[in-house]
Protein backbone atom coordinates (compact mmCIF):
# COMPACT_ATOMS: atom_id res chain seq x y z
CA UNK A 1 0.00 0.00 0.00
CA UNK A 2 1.25 3.45 -0.91
CA UNK A 3 1.80 5.92 1.93
CA UNK A 4 0.00 9.05 0.69
CA UNK A 5 1.83 11.27 3.17
CA UNK A 6 5.22 10.03 1.99
CA UNK A 7 4.28 10.56 -1.66
CA UNK A 8 2.88 14.03 -1.02
CA UNK A 9 6.00 15.15 0.83
CA UNK A 10 8.38 13.55 -1.66
CA UNK A 11 6.85 15.04 -4.82
CA UNK A 12 5.15 18.25 -3.72
CA UNK A 13 6.82 21.54 -4.59
CA UNK A 14 5.70 25.09 -3.99
CA UNK A 15 4.18 25.32 -7.46
CA UNK A 16 3.13 21.77 -8.39
CA UNK A 17 3.40 18.06 -7.78
CA UNK A 18 6.28 16.59 -9.76
CA UNK A 19 4.20 14.31 -11.96
CA UNK A 20 6.92 12.63 -14.02
CA UNK A 21 9.19 12.01 -11.04
CA UNK A 22 6.22 10.56 -9.18
CA UNK A 23 5.29 8.36 -12.17
CA UNK A 24 8.85 6.99 -12.44
CA UNK A 25 8.94 6.34 -8.69
CA UNK A 26 5.70 4.36 -8.91
CA UNK A 27 7.10 2.34 -11.83
CA UNK A 28 10.35 1.56 -9.97
CA UNK A 29 8.47 0.52 -6.84
CA UNK A 30 5.86 -1.48 -8.75
CA UNK A 31 3.01 0.59 -7.31
CA UNK A 32 -0.26 0.79 -9.16
CA UNK A 33 -2.84 3.58 -9.22
CA UNK A 34 -0.37 6.37 -10.01
CA UNK A 35 -2.98 8.43 -11.87
CA UNK A 36 -5.57 8.01 -9.12
CA UNK A 37 -3.24 9.22 -6.38
CA UNK A 38 -1.76 12.01 -8.49
CA UNK A 39 -5.26 13.25 -9.29
CA UNK A 40 -6.33 12.97 -5.65
CA UNK A 41 -3.38 15.07 -4.48
CA UNK A 42 -3.94 17.67 -7.19
CA UNK A 43 -7.63 17.80 -6.35
CA UNK A 44 -6.88 18.17 -2.64
CA UNK A 45 -4.65 21.19 -3.26
CA UNK A 46 -7.16 22.69 -5.67
CA UNK A 47 -10.11 22.16 -3.35
CA UNK A 48 -8.27 23.80 -0.48
CA UNK A 49 -7.34 26.82 -2.57
CA UNK A 50 -10.89 27.13 -3.88
CA UNK A 51 -12.15 27.02 -0.29
CA UNK A 52 -9.73 29.79 0.71
CA UNK A 53 -10.71 31.80 -2.34
CA UNK A 54 -14.39 31.45 -1.46
CA UNK A 55 -13.99 32.57 2.17
CA UNK A 56 -11.93 35.60 1.14
CA UNK A 57 -14.40 36.88 -1.46
CA UNK A 58 -14.84 39.62 -2.48
CA UNK A 59 -11.71 41.34 -1.20
CA UNK A 60 -10.65 39.87 2.14
CA UNK A 61 -7.00 39.04 2.72
CA UNK A 62 -5.65 36.70 5.38
CA UNK A 63 -2.31 36.62 7.16
CA UNK A 64 -0.04 33.65 6.62
CA UNK A 65 -0.95 32.40 10.10
CA UNK A 66 -4.67 32.64 9.34
CA UNK A 67 -4.22 30.75 6.07
CA UNK A 68 -2.23 28.01 7.80
CA UNK A 69 -4.92 27.68 10.49
CA UNK A 70 -7.77 27.49 7.95
CA UNK A 71 -5.76 25.05 5.84
CA UNK A 72 -4.95 22.72 8.73
CA UNK A 73 -8.58 22.62 9.85
CA UNK A 74 -9.85 22.03 6.31
CA UNK A 75 -7.33 19.29 5.54
CA UNK A 76 -7.95 17.43 8.81
CA UNK A 77 -11.72 17.56 8.23
CA UNK A 78 -11.56 16.35 4.62
CA UNK A 79 -8.54 14.01 4.50
CA UNK A 80 -8.38 11.66 7.47
CA UNK A 81 -5.05 10.20 6.32
CA UNK A 82 -3.09 13.48 6.28
CA UNK A 83 -0.40 14.13 8.89
CA UNK A 84 1.37 17.29 10.10
CA UNK A 85 4.34 16.98 7.71
CA UNK A 86 2.01 16.61 4.75
CA UNK A 87 -0.06 19.57 5.89
CA UNK A 88 3.12 21.64 5.99
CA UNK A 89 3.93 20.51 2.46
CA UNK A 90 0.46 21.51 1.24
CA UNK A 91 0.76 24.84 3.06
CA UNK A 92 3.96 25.69 1.20
CA UNK A 93 1.92 25.53 -1.99
CA UNK A 94 -1.17 27.21 -0.56
CA UNK A 95 0.78 30.15 0.88
CA UNK A 96 2.47 30.70 -2.47
CA UNK A 97 -0.87 30.48 -4.33
CA UNK A 98 -2.45 32.82 -1.81
CA UNK A 99 0.34 35.35 -2.34
CA UNK A 100 0.18 34.90 -6.11
CA UNK A 101 -3.59 35.40 -6.24
CA UNK A 102 -3.71 38.27 -3.73
CA UNK A 103 -5.29 36.43 -0.80
CA UNK A 104 -2.27 36.90 1.46
CA UNK A 105 -2.22 40.04 3.60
Amino acid sequence: MVDKNKILIKFSTTCWIEKEKMRKYFERKGYSSFEDLYNELQEMRGNLFNYLFKITEPDIQLTDKEIVNVSEKYLKEHYSWIDKKSIKSVNNHILWMSWHEGLLK
